[in-house]
């Protein structure tokens, strides 16, 4: 950011408009949790019906105050906000947390009040927190003003766009003993936007992993950039609600149809390297994972047992969420065979039953080995370590422990996470809180252990991706011909081109089309036809006919001049059902385009995300299988390879039963250049590319839809 929140979270002094000292008050409960959560700068509070208040001095106006003022939080009632704002900006505050509720949320006078605020901040360019927001704890300052006594400090900051939520995480991280560097309730975020609190803890050193809840989303295309940047260095952690509620729109491209909310939502975190939680339990486990167990470098991992049985259930949870359970090489192999029993198979997963149960030491000879492979990235230990004690005898629990003491080194040594599932995993035992303490997670579900396994690997590896992913760049060009186009539709108070005019769009971005030309009548399509050559393909040319085959409007394989006057007079006939004839302006003859593959290449432009492009195969893999891939313009070529290979009929275009493989750069260069067109072209609500024939050597684009907002 060009402008730094430092002051905003380290301020030197904060102010209290509407310190209260009555119990339960919104102001009384956040100025207690300031003072007497240690914040070591200046407090003044505001209270012009108050000349004392906390046993301080309580002054009658803000700008009664003689010293600086770097943070004021405001908490009076609606119509007082503005007048405080002015007060504060003119006291050179650089920053405002407005705790007061009831504005844009609830009207459209509310929306004025906040309207009033922006203006005045931006005199001076003072960030506004809120409003409808809980306030602000940050660990580096020792500033609480959540009003939540008893905050820890750790390494978790909170981004929330709900205050209760915070209230509630804030209790569940207590009970769970979690820590945080940062606590922001962002409230209606009419100054500070989402995506700029995660810039700035970005670069925050007090904080290795960013939990984010969300409702909804404003300026998504930034939330994506600012993500991806900070994935490069940390992992942000997001609970999304609301996708319940996701349905299908009702659009005029096939595109619009197939973009539901949350499909977008998760396309842009996964594209964003956001790593995405679906409950509160989830949040927390992924958080602890990450602020305390080192990256690994790919998705391979070894699980240790001292059973068959829990072995199992491990394994397939570890393929079911992505990791891979590699058979280990023949080296390591005998390595471990002498710390398991006769005879015990030692590929992967390992069995250390017998001998480990009255020696637990032998698990660390076997972490150790696995540690010392290559091939492995993670190590996996299941069954019920920790509960030896209880089930063989009392005299193994120092062996327990001392078998954590060395496996917590051999993380730090190594720098390979290791995870523990247990089914002790709840019993306070020494053995495994010397793990916890030494960062290593103990878990009692599975299920858990390999999701959040796995999530650490998938991040690790998307976390590489990012940092060498290459932006197009694109020269500035001017494109008279582009905004001529949309101000002629403008006049006409038409929204949909004309396929001679998608067309026309589309080649000013050098997107390569078939040939086609315009009739306006049968005995032109025959002399176009007799031109271009057989056989034919004819379409309606009609500015209130969107989608030409249902309206019966497309002829194909059209092998003569009789078969063309037939096709184009059906055509007319056709579209004169669904609008007046003045309305058809005639049709599209093009030649039927070679064999290849049926795609789809589409963009919406998303009410959260911005331009949004969608690919996908045609036919029944799109219109049943609903077999898409969305991404947030603009497109990184990693992100164009990406959507194109996560498609389930990918093999398709690599070539499958005989098949030769399909020209795949030719669809990425129409993607590239689409993804231009979105970012350029605000105006462009919708485009549609189908169907795109992918062919042995370059694509066709047999039809193209375009509509402005």
């Amino acid at each position: 950011m060009e402008r730094s929140l430092e002051r905003v979270f380290n301020p030197r002094s904060v102010a209290v408009i509407g310190a209260s000292e009555v119990p339960g008050k919104a102001s009384e409960r956040r100025t207690r949790s300031l003072i007497e959560g240690g914040y070591k700068g200046d407090i003044y509070l505001i209270n012009p019906k108050r000349s004392e208040l906390f046993g301080r001095k309580a002054y009658p106006s803000i700008t009664e105050i003689e010293g600086e003022v770097d943070l004021v939080m405001i908490v009076v009632a609606p119509r007082f906000l503005t007048a405080a704002v002015a007060d504060s900006v003119r006291m050179g505050a650089k920053g405002i947390i407005i705790i007061t509720a009831g504005l844009g949320e609830t009207g459209e006078e509310g929306k004025g009040i906040e309207a009033e605020i922006v203006a005045e901040a931006s005199k001076t360019g003072t960030f506004v927190i809120g409003p409808n927001c809980s306030g602000m704890f940050s660990a580096s300052s020792d500033m609480n003003i959540l009003g939540v006594p008893r905050i820890e400090k750790g390494p978790i900051s909170v981004l929330a766009q709900s205050g209760n939520v915070i209230d509630s995480l804030t209790h569940y991280a207590r009970m769970k003993g979690i820590g945080f560097s940062k606590i922001i309730s962002v409230g209606n975020a009419i100054g500070v936007h989402f995506h700029e609190y995660i810039d700035y803890l970005k670069d925050d050193p007090d904080t290795k992993v960013i939990m984010a809840y969300l409702e909804g989303i404003k300026e998504g295309n930034s939330l994506v950039k600012a993500v991806r940047d900070t994935s490069k260095v940390k992992p942000v952690i997001a609970l999304k609600v609301g996708s319940s509620s996701a349905g299908a729109r009702a659009a005029a491209s096939h595109t619009g149809s197939l973009a539901g909310d949350d499909l977008i939502v998760d396309a842009a975190f996964r594209q964003a390297g956001v790593v995405r939680v679906s409950n509160v339990d989830e949040l927390f486990d992924m958080a602890q994972v990450f602020a305390h167990c080192p990256l690994p470098k790919g998705n391979r991992v070894a699980i240790l047992s001292e059973g068959g049985g829990d072995n199992s259930i491990a394994a397939d949870n570890a393929e079911r969420h992505g990791m891979a359970v590699p058979v280990l090489g023949q080296e390591t192999q005998e390595r471990m065979k002498p710390f398991l029993l006769e005879g015990m198979p030692a590929g992967n997963p390992i069995d250390y039953g017998g001998t480990a149960e009255e020696n637990p030491h032998m698990i660390t000879e076997c972490v150790k080995v696995c540690m010392e492979d290559d091939e492995v990235d993670g190590i996996y230990i299941t069954g019920f370590f920790g509960g030896f004690k209880d089930i063989i005898a009392p005299h193994v629990a120092e062996l327990e422990e001392q078998a954590s003491l060395d496996m917590v080194e051999l993380v730090k040594t190594y720098e390979k996470p290791l995870f523990v599932h247990t089914s002790f995993a709840r019993d306070p035992i020494k053995s495994l809180a010397i793990l916890k303490e030494g960062g290593v997670p103990v878990m009692e579900s599975s299920e858990r252990t390999a999701q959040c396994l796995s999530a650490l690997m998938r991040f690790s590896i998307r976390k590489r991706t990012i940092s060498r992913m290459r932006m197009p760049t694109w020269a500035e060009k001017d494109r008279p011909a582009v905004r001529a186009l949309f101000e002629r539709l403008k006049g006409e108070k038409r929204t949909a081109l004309l396929e001679t005019e998608s067309r026309e769009l589309l080649s000013h971005y050098g997107i390569p089309l078939p040939e086609a030309m315009f009739a306006d009548s049968s005995e032109k399509a025959v002399e176009l036809g007799n031109k271009i050559g057989f056989p034919l393909a004819m379409k309606i040319v009609s500015p209130d006919i969107i989608h030409k085959s249902d309206a019966g409007g497309v002829k194909i394989n059209l092998k003569d001049e009789a078969g063309v006057r037939e096709a184009f007079d059906e055509i007319v006939g056709n579209a004169e059902k669904v609008t007046a004839r003045e309305r058809i302006l005639g049709t599209l003859v093009s030649p039927m385009v070679p064999y290849g593959q049926e795609c789809i290449i589409g963009m919406i432009r998303d009410r959260q995300f911005g331009p949004v492009i969608m690919f996908g195969l045609g036919g029944i893999f799109v219109e049943v299988l609903k077999d898409v891939s969305f991404r947030v313009a603009p497109l990184s070529h990693e992100d164009i390879d990406e959507m194109i290979e996560e498609i389930q009929g990918y093999k398709i275009l690599t070539g499958i039963r005989g098949e030769k493989p399909k020209d795949i750069d030719a669809v990425k260069e129409v993607i590239g250049k689409l993804s231009r067109i979105a970012v350029e072209n605000p105006e462009i609500n919708e485009i549609d590319l189908n169907p795109v024939i992918v062919h042995e050597k370059g694509a066709s684009i047999v039809d193209s839809r375009v509509i402005l907002g």
